[in-house]
């Protein structure tokens, strides 16, 4: 499919989603803003690293935002705060993995919950202050009717990684870009 776009050029769109609303169109350009947006630039930065306006860069960043193709969240400093945070992962003997994903989803000091296919049914993020608060949330997670087995780890420190990293991902994911 072919669009037309500003500056009299048509560019060939990568990807089509519908979402029963409008379909999503997304090109290069999209595919290398959601990276850049991802690893943390800003629209100025997007800018130059593209050598495109920043007008340009604004409107595009607004469209991605609106269609949802990037979700703008903010996250606490856990260390700054004085908590520690960690991942428990669960293995399910009865495989009732939504039902249980949920109720881990409203115990104390979970930050988020997802189901998996592949090693562990469930993962779940944690944070604590305390150890005795840990050891809560693990016996609340044990205690879960048809969990086989949790592991946990606690989250020590986080290593910056390349920035094109995440643009390059996309570009293949998408693409090709």
């Amino acid at each position: 499919m072919r669009n037309k776009f500003s500056h009299g050029t048509t560019k060939k769109r990568i990807g089509e989603r519908s979402t029963g609303k409008r379909s999503l169109k997304v090109d290069q350009k999209d595919v290398r803003i959601v990276g850049l947006l991802v690893a943390g630039y800003d629209n100025k930065q997007i800018s130059a690293e593209l050598q495109i306006p920043l007008s340009t860069v604004q409107r595009r960043t607004r469209q991605i935002l609106e269609k949802g193709l990037v979700q703008h969240s903010f996250k606490p400093n856990y260390k700054q705060l004085g908590l520690k945070k960690g991942m428990i992962h669960v293995y399910l003997a009865d495989g009732n993995m939504k039902s249980t994903a949920e109720k881990i989803s409203k115990m104390a000091g979970i930050t988020s919950v997802s189901i998996h296919i592949g090693n562990s049914d469930v993962v779940a993020d944690f944070m604590y202050k305390e150890s005795e608060q840990l050891v809560d949330i693990l016996s609340s997670i044990k205690k879960l009717e048809g969990v086989n087995r949790s592991v946990w780890s606690e989250e020590v420190f986080v290593l910056p990684v390349n920035n094109e990293n995440a643009t390059s991902a996309y570009g293949k994911l998408i693409g090709g870009a």
